[in-house]
Order: structure tokens, then C-alpha cells, then sequence
């Protein structure tokens, strides 16, 4: 039974995740980086307050962008406040820091921890960054052949290749269970996504999660529920509840974009483990089936004890044989009457078959035409998704429904904005990309400008203290005897002309040139070149999306998205009203399948019967001879009662040793610990209650970790 619970927590935590929140918001996550880390504060709930009759309901997205090692770069949070009665000001409670209206150009003053909006009647949408500690920790570790390594370092490897996500979870309750304080976490769920490139990753494997190949890659989605075992106190040899997801694979050249982990504990908030007078029934029955079995047991051997009863007064069977042989006059008239009806029946049958069968006949060609209908509204749709751009995806009878969904999360709502944002911004990159030659060139052209005035700079300084020696100089004597006055400005004219007429030597000139190449060869000024050059390269890819241009284009995205968006829907729509007449037909069909089966067989039974009752008026006058016949065989009947009182005895041990080995072994297991399961997921749904939020106020709230990709 507490398997059973558990299972069913698992089941609605993954399904509401998948249904909710898998593709909505993580999209937004792309465009930040940031090398910020949160600072850690109180691991303990605290529960939230009473929620204030003006406070508005929040609806908040965490965006964590984090490191391939699940280290915390930035907290980025996205707030919805719903103002349901139109009011002129909203406020609310909050931590954020760096607070910007997204939607809207109402303004805002704060004071004592909270935050007023001038909302005149608007909802509120904004954002805002947080260091606040998380509720949950992702820590992500990479093996290669057996030995840890960095993301970093893994790039372009080949090998046996082991990925873990492991999960903290940070927030909990001490809650009273049995009289005894006991630490209950806040029951989140967490589901890691991340998409692998089949040319590099092989032989994929995962553990507390599914991986889908579609051909070209391979999607994998895994399930963690960190704490959840510590709170229901499960025995972890017999319940295994995921508390980590592992993948393995044979990797070559390896590479890997980005992961993303959504994080909730909504659907617990949802779930009513209120059982009331339910909880002792579910005990009082584990009770029944104890009682049940001892019934059982006794029942069996009260049959063993009347078939001996029944063998000991088996004589009285000889008495009835005559009181058959009167019967069998009656049996004679009534088998007459009974084979006309029969007949009649028969008739009526073989219409019936008929008529079924040319309507099963026409029900291949109704089930074929139907298909083909939707098979066409199928490709129509999917050249139209085609069209829209939103490719990699193939509709089908079976996944259009879910595919559909998808998408519409996908592209709708805020995320319209987002996926036009970064559209326009890997144009940009594009276009700014392939100038990347012009740019490197201006790069070097620079750098080589300074290379050679420092390298000039130093060659001349070597020559000066040449010249100078051949006048027993040094260069310090020469500075200070010119500092001094000692040297003439005429003696400084011929110094200076003697540096240059050496430096025009062809020996001066070749050693520069060769210095100059060396410099600009070093592995020291390449990096400096690369360097600037992706600098200058992210310059004007940050101006292009500035321009009011590529601005204009993203607004116009983000618009052309949501129609789109409506048109998706629209378009479920219409195959969702299809699909109900292609089901009902299919059930239609099945039906009249079905039906005239069971005519064939109730036509060649009714066959048999007339036959039957055809030659029952003749077997009547049979039975008077098999009557006399009886007589003689009554011993053996009595001799069969011997042997079935026999094996009844044999039941009533069986029933014993079942008792013995199966039932007491199940009540035995269940017994005693059934109330303190159902108390700790009551704390559970509790102490979710009290989790509202991130940042404070009462809503609800997802969180979406993104790691660093690990590419060239």
C-alpha cells in the first residue's frame, strides 16, 4: 500500500510537470549570463503569512543560469501580478533587487520590504535579480572512462562518458509525526531535460529517466524527488524513490549544448490526502482480510465435513431413481413444444447474421476512408507548421495532440517574445560572422602597428648604448652628462645621428624585421589578436541588436508568434474535433464486429439446440431404459462422492498453508505502519502549502536551472 502511494505522487509530480511546464518558460533563460553566485541564507521554511486583503496572487518564474557544474551564475526573476479586482495600486511583498517593468510603464515606490505599484487597474509584469538562497542545489558531475573530470576539459573526448545531476534540497519543516519532531522537506519535483547529438553519443542509457531517439538525436528526460524519501521514511532497500539521474553513453568528439531542470512544488499543494473517516477503513479493512482468511479456512473444512455427511445418506439416492421415471413422461411433452420454438428462433437468427455481416462487410472501407481523412488533415497541418518555420516535427494520429501542445507552450505567451529575440539575434550573429575575416584583419593591422613601434623602441635603445660605448659611455653617464649640461647639444646631434645612420643598416633593419615576426608569430600576441577580435565581433552584435532595425523585427517576431500561436490552437481544435469522430467510428466498427460474432455464434448455437430438441422426444423413451441403467450405477456415483470428500479435505489443508505463507506474510508488512505513512504525506502536502513563492507573497512559482553548454 505504500508503495502504491508513492508511486502515485511520482506518477501526478511527473505529469503535471510535463503537462505545465516543460517547454513554457525555459526558452527565456538563452540570452543571460552572468558570473554572479548567490549568496546561501536559512535553510528552514518559514511559513508564509497571512496573505493581506489588497496583496495581489503572484505568478513567478526563477530563471537560475548556472555552470556545466550546476555552480549559480545568476538569479533571474520574472513576476506576474494579477490585479483581478482592477484596483489603482497593488501591493506586494518582495525580495528583488533591480526591479523593471517588462509590459508596461507603471511605476513603483518601496518601503519596509514592500513594494507599491501604480498599477490603475493593469496587471503588473516585471523582473528583478535575487541572491537569495535556492530551494533546491543541482550539483552536475562528468566522468570520462571512470575519472571525474570538468565539462572543459571534455570537449572533443572519446570514451566511456557518465553524466550525474544530484539534487539538495534546502528548504523543510520540523513537523510533529508520532509525538516526535521530525525534519519534513518541502516535496519538490525535478525534471532535467538535455538533447544529444546521435553522431557523437552512443549506447545512451539513464537512470530515473526515459531517453527518445528520434533518428538524428536523442532527448532524455530524467525525474529526481530530493528529500521526498527522508520525509515519507521509506525503506530504501525495498521503495526506491529517484533522488539523482545518471546518463552513460559512448561518446566521440564529445560536445553538449545546454541542460535545463524545471523545478516545482505545485502539484503537491493540489493533492487532498484528506482520508477522514477513510484512514481507519483502510485499516479495519487490512483487518476484514485477516478475519476473511480465518473464514475461509473454516468454511473449508465445513465442506470437507458435510460431503461426508453426503456420502453417509448417499443411499437415499437409490429412492429418487423412480421418482425420475415419473418425470420423464412430462419431459417428452415439454421437449415437443420446445423444439418449435427452437425452429422459430432459427429463422429469426440467420436474418440477423445476415444483416450484421454485409454491415461488417462495410466496415472496412468506412474505418479506411476515415484513416485516410485524417491522415490528410494531418499532412496539411504539418505542411503548415512547415511553412511557419517550426520544423523537426511530424504530426500523427497517435502524438498530434501532445506534439500541438508543445509547441503552442513553446511559442506562447511571453516565451513569443523571447524566441523572437533570439531569432533575431542568431541573424545577427550570422551576418556579423561572416565579416569576422575584415574584422581579424583591422585586429592585426593594429597590433601590428604597436608590435613594430616597440619593437623599433628597443632596437634603438640598443644601438644608442653601442654608440655611446665607442665614447666610453654608458647610457646612464649620457643621460646625467645631458641633464647636467656637460653634454653640448652638438655632441647629442652626432650621437643621435650616429643611432640613426646605424638604424638604417641592413643588418639594423633585418634584425627589427625579425623581431617584429617573432613578436607577432608568439603564441602571446595570437591570443591577443583572437581576443579582440571576439570582442569587436560581440561590439557589433550587441549594436546591430540595438538598432532600432533588428528592434523593429523582434517586436514584429514576437506579434507574427502569437498569432501563430492562435492558429496552432485553432488548429488542435479542429483535429480534436476529427479525432471524436474518428474514435466513435473505430468503437462503431469494433461494436458491429463484435455483434456479428456473437449472431454467427448464436445462430450455430441455436443450430445445435434445434437439432437437440429434434431428437429429445425420441431420447425420451431412451430414458426409461437409461433409468433402469441408473439403478446400476449408483455404487459408482457414491464411489465419485468418496473421492471429492477426499479432496475437499485436501482443500481445507491448502487454504491452511496459504494463510500461513501469503495472507499473514501481507498483513504482517502492512500492519502498524499504515496511520505513519498517511501522517507524513499530510506534513508533506502541509509544509508545500506554506512554500509559495521565491520571493515572498502568496502565487506560485517554477523553477528553471540552465547549465553552460560545453561546445567548441
Amino acid at each position: 500500500m505504500k508503495q502504491s502511494l508513492i508511486k502515485k505522487i511520482s506518477y501526478i509530480a511527473c505529469s503535471t510537470m510535463l503537462a505545465g511546464a516543460v517547454g513554457a518558460t525555459a526558452a527565456y533563460a538563452i540570452n543571460e549570463n552572468s558570473s554572479e553566485t548567490a549568496e546561501p541564507t536559512d535553510t528552514a521554511v518559514e511559513e508564509s503569512a497571512e496573505k493581506a486583503e489588497d496583496e495581489p496572487v503572484k505568478n513567478e518564474m526563477v530563471y537560475v543560469l548556472a555552470k556545466a557544474d550546476g555552480a549559480v551564475n545568476k538569479i533571474i526573476v520574472s513576476d506576474h501580478l494579477e490585479n483581478t479586482d482592477l484596483k489603482g495600486q497593488l501591493t506586494e511583498t518582495s525580495t528583488l533587487t533591480g526591479v523593471q517593468n517588462v509590459k508596461g510603464d507603471e511605476t513603483y515606490t518601496e518601503a519596509n520590504g514592500t513594494r507599491t505599484w501604480n498599477a490603475g487597474g493593469n496587471d503588473i509584469y516585471y523582473q528583478g535579480t535575487s541572491t537569495d538562497e535556492l530551494p533546491i542545489d543541482i550539483s552536475v558531475k562528468y566522468y570520462l572512462n571512470g575519472e571525474e573530470r570538468t565539462a572543459d576539459s571534455l570537449i572533443g573526448q572519446s570514451g566511456k562518458i557518465k553524466i550525474r545531476f544530484d539534487y539538495t534540497n534546502n528548504k523543510y519543516e520540523n513537523m510533529t509525526i508520532n509525538g516526535e519532531e521530525t525534519k519534513i522537506y518541502v516535496p519538490f519535483a525535478a525534471l532535467t531535460g538535455m538533447m544529444l547529438d546521435n553522431e557523437k553519443f552512443r549506447n545512451i542509457e539513464v537512470t530515473n529517466g526515459r531517453a527518445v531517439n528520434d533518428g538524428d538525436r536523442t532527448f532524455i528526460v530524467g525525474t529526481a524527488f530530493p528529500g521526498l524519501d527522508e520525509s515519507l521514511d521509506v525503506n530504501t532497500d525495498k521503495i526506491k524513490i529517484p533522488t539523482y539521474v545518471e546518463i552513460t553513453a559512448d561518446v566521440t568528439d564529445f560536445e553538449m549544448t545546454n541542460t535545463v531542470t524545471i523545478a516545482t512544488n505545485e502539484v503537491f499543494n493540489d493533492i487532498d490526502i484528506d482520508l477522514g473517516d477513510k484512514e481507519a477503513s483502510l485499516t479495519e479493512d487490512i483487518d476484514k482480510l485477516s478475519d476473511a482468511m480465518n473464514q475461509l479456512i473454516e468454511g473449508s473444512g465445513r465442506l470437507h465435513d458435510g460431503l461426508a455427511e453426503l456420502l453417509e445418506k448417499s443411499s437415499a439416492l437409490t429412492d429418487g431413481v423412480g421418482a425420475l421415471y415419473d418425470g420423464a413422461g412430462q419431459l417428452k411433452d415439454g421437449a415437443a413444444k420446445a423444439n418449435d420454438g427452437v425452429s422459430q428462433l432459427c429463422d429469426g437468427s440467420t436474418k440477423l447474421t445476415a444483416g450484421l455481416d454485409e454491415l461488417t462487410q462495410n466496415s472496412g472501407s468506412l474505418t479506411e476512408g476515415s484513416e485516410k481523412v485524417f491522415g490528410s488533415l494531418l499532412d496539411m497541418a504539418n505542411t503548415q507548421l512547415e511553412a511557419a518555420g517550426i520544423k523537426g516535427h511530424k504530426l500523427t494520429i497517435e502524438n498530434y495532440a501532445e506534439t500541438l501542445d508543445a509547441i503552442i507552450a513553446s511559442y506562447g505567451g511571453d516565451n513569443a517574445a523571447a524566441f523572437a529575440e533570439e531569432s533575431a539575434k542568431q541573424q545577427v550573429t550570422a551576418a556579423v560572422e561572416e565579416k569576422r575575416d575584415v574584422v581579424e584583419a583591422e585586429v592585426v593591422k593594429a597590433v601590428t602597428a604597436q608590435v613594430t613601434e616597440k619593437v623599433n623602441e628597443g632596437v634603438k635603445a640598443k644601438v644608442l648604448e653601442g654608440v655611446l660605448a665607442s665614447q666610453n659611455l654608458t647610457v646612464e653617464k649620457y643621460q646625467q652628462g645631458v641633464a647636467a649640461g656637460v653634454i653640448d647639444s652638438a655632441t647629442q646631434a652626432k650621437i643621435n645621428a650616429a643611432v640613426e645612420a646605424q638604424m638604417q643598416t641592413d643588418e639594423i633593419k633585418a634584425q627589427t624585421d625579425a623581431a617584429i615576426k617573432a613578436q607577432l608569430e608568439s603564441d602571446e600576441v595570437k591570443t591577443v589578436i583572437a581576443q579582440t577580435t571576439d570582442a569587436k565581433i560581440a561590439e557589433l552584435i550587441e549594436q546591430n541588436m540595438s538598432s532600432a532595425d533588428v528592434q523593429a523585427k523582434i517586436k514584429a517576431g514576437a506579434k507574427t508568434a502569437a498569432e501563430g500561436v492562435a492558429k496552432l490552437r485553432a488548429l488542435k481544435e479542429q483535429l480534436d474535433s476529427y479525432n471524436t469522430f474518428y474514435t466513435g467510428l473505430a468503437q462503431y466498427t469494433d461494436g458491429v464486429a463484435q455483434a456479428a460474432d456473437g449472431a454467427k455464434q448464436l445462430n450455430s448455437g441455436l443450430g445445435d439446440l434445434s437439432k437437440g430438441t429434434a431428437s429429445l422426444a425420441d431420447g425420451t423413451t431412451k430414458l426409461y431404459d437409461g433409468i433402469s441403467e441408473l439403478d446400476g450405477k449408483v455404487p459408482a456415483l457414491i464411489d465419485g462422492i468418496t473421492q471429492l470428500t477426499e479432496g475437499s479435505g485436501q482443500l481445507s489443508d491448502g487454504c491452511e498453508q496459504f494463510n500461513e505463507q501469503g495472507i499473514s506474510k501481507i498483513i504482517t508488512l502492512v500492519d502498524g505502519d499504515l496511520g505513519n505513512m498517511i501522517d507524513r504525506v499530510k506534513a508533506l502536502s502541509e509544509v508545500s502549502g506554506h512554500y509559495r513563492t521565491f520571493t515572498g507573497g502568496d502565487g506560485n512559482v517554477k523553477f528553471i536551472y540552465r547549465t553552460d553548454s560545453a561546445e567548441r
